[in-house]
């Protein structure tokens, strides 16, 4: 018997011991750098439907003992991305990385109570009073609750009286947020700062700009906001933060979502008194429930929390959190300039945030004054006429900027929506809501202000050849100032223009005419198209 109680001593000592726990400290500093939607270039964002996605990463401290654990990081942001996980400074390094989504809910911690021992508080129905019945968890699903008691088993709420209870278990497997764990194997005790990153979905963020035209008509005010989204339950706070601006080539991660059925504690099968046969030695009774003493029931008063989690009632009402839209002052730090990231732009906000769980913030990008601009009107027209011999086309008025830092910009612009206003009579009136597409230095700015109701532009086909058509357009101007006008000439390569009344400028691609149109005159050009 002693050698066999050895050999038994010996294999126990063989085996690898058990995975402990061991949880990781809160993130002590937390970076966060959010990309845009792929898909999306420019315009507003929705909180609900954010398309982009987010790298973070985390220092965090923790004492791991000597042999194989499971280091658990807790409060990652629910739309992390398990695969894309990356530890560092573990000395024994990762074995195995887990993300444990099951999360402590009200169905979640029901369907651990399976086979439990709970505390059942009902009316009886002879005195009106509460009672506390042991009784256990039997099953728990989306068609209700079925318990077990002394006298048999039953269906929670079906006794048509109030029916409620509380239970103390070590939920297992359950996580009060988000958590992701890795296993390890230490060679000795270590106390280490890790750093943990990862992608999470859930966020986006877009640029918004203010354009206010100043008196002088030459130039504006240009001011810009980033805002930033986060649609996770989670909120990283006092977080350096980053965004990305460019079209990033992404492909699609397809992501495992935990749809564990809903626990709803209602009675099973849902009968009335009616369907219950009538049993003499078991009449029906209709019972007042029991109110305590000084207790008073006001007319529309909600009945209070059936479930108790924790054994304390949950006081308050859980209302959802309306989107808060928080902004930095006008006072904050210029940000720095943007960075490149391959072909990409990286823009650091000046100064730490918290990027809030469900929630959209606003953040400074730029401020700048006195910026020169050009206004001016357009119209596109095709060259050649292929139906009617007249027609009128639409005029545009615009604004365009050279974004250099000689003409008082030099910054690179991502993608966004402009507002641009002017004042009339002393107040500030909006005269345009263009968009802008990711613009780099050096570039021009064009943005429409809409559609000039001032100005029209009439063409008409004076005469035309098998080889040639001879065309005049004017241009007439019912407003009080000079407009400075583009006449673009849309025309097939193979044809030409030539003997013109006007220059033609070949501009982006574009051939145009360019004059002034004066105050409540006209404008009439001539042009010749050979068709070859």
């Amino acid at each position: 018997m002693r050698w066999l109680l050895a050999l038994i001593l010996v294999l126990a000592a063989a085996l690898p011991a058990a995975a402990r726990d061991v949880a990781a400290s809160a993130p002590v500093d937390v970076s966060v750098t959010i990309y845009r939607a792929p898909s999306r270039n420019g315009g507003s964002i929705e909180l609900g439907s954010l398309g982009g996605f987010a790298v973070v990463s985390e220092t965090r401290r923790v004492t791991i003992p000597a042999g194989r654990h499971r280091l658990r990081f807790g409060g990652v942001v629910d739309g992390i991305i398990p695969e894309s996980a990356i530890v560092a400074g573990i000395p024994g390094g990762v074995i195995e990385k887990n993300q444990d989504a099951d999360l402590l809910s009200p169905s979640a911690l029901m369907r651990a109570a399976r086979g439990r021992k709970i505390t059942l508080t009902r009316t009886n129905p002879a005195t009106g009073k509460p009672v506390q019945v042991v009784a256990e968890i039997v099953s728990a699903g989306p068609d209700g609750v079925v318990f077990k008691t002394a006298a048999g088993t039953e269906t929670l709420r079906c006794s048509g009286f109030s029916e409620t209870f509380r239970y103390d278990l070590d939920a297992q497997g359950l996580n009060a947020q988000p958590t992701l764990s890795v296993m390890t194997n230490s060679p000795r005790e270590v106390t280490a700062t890790v750093t943990l990153t990862y992608i999470a979905q859930g966020f986006d963020w877009s640029a918004n700009y203010t354009a206010h035209l100043n008196p002088d008509g030459k130039t504006l005010s240009l001011g810009g906001w980033i805002t930033l989204a986060n649609g996770n339950s989670v909120s990283l706070a006092n977080a350096r933060t980053q965004i990305v601006a460019g079209g990033l080539n992404r492909a699609y991660v397809a992501r495992y979502v935990n749809n564990q059925p809903q626990v709803i504690a209602r009675c099973w099968g849902m009968q009335k008194t009616s369907d219950i046969p009538l049993k003499p030695d078991r009449p029906y009774e209709l019972v007042r429930p029991f109110l305590e003493p000084g207790y008073r029931r006001f007319r529309g008063e909600k009945d209070r929390n059936d479930i108790i989690v924790t054994g304390a009632q949950r006081k308050g009402v859980m209302m959802a959190s309306p989107i808060s839209v928080s902004a930095v002052s006008d006072e904050a730090m210029p940000p720095p300039p943007p960075e490149q990231l391959g072909d990409l732009k990286l823009y650091r906000m000046p100064q730490r945030t918290t990027v809030a769980a469900m929630q959209m913030k606003q953040t400074r990008l730029v401020d700048q004054q006195a910026v020169p601009y050009e206004a001016y009107y357009s119209a596109s027209i095709p060259a050649l006429s292929y139906g009617s011999a007249t027609a009128q086309w639409p005029v545009y008025g615009a604004i365009r900027m050279l974004n250099t830092k000689a003409e008082g910009l030099g910054l690179p612009l991502p993608a966004g929506q402009f507002m641009i206003d002017q004042s009339q009579f002393g107040r500030a009136m909006l005269v345009g809501q263009p968009s802008l597409s990711d613009t780099a230095e050096g570039e021009k700015l064009e943005l429409s202000l809409g559609n000039a109701p001032d100005l029209t532009v009439r063409r008409v086909t004076l005469s035309q050849t098998a080889n040639s058509q001879e065309v005049e357009v004017t241009i007439t101007n019912a407003g009080l100032q000079a407009a400075a006008f583009e006449l673009e000439l849309a025309l097939d390569p193979a044809h030409q223009i030539d003997a013109t009344t006007n220059p033609v400028v070949l501009r982006d691609g574009k051939r145009l005419m360019l004059f002034s149109v004066p105050a409540g005159g006209t404008v009439t050009v001539r042009y010749t198209v050979r068709i070859n």
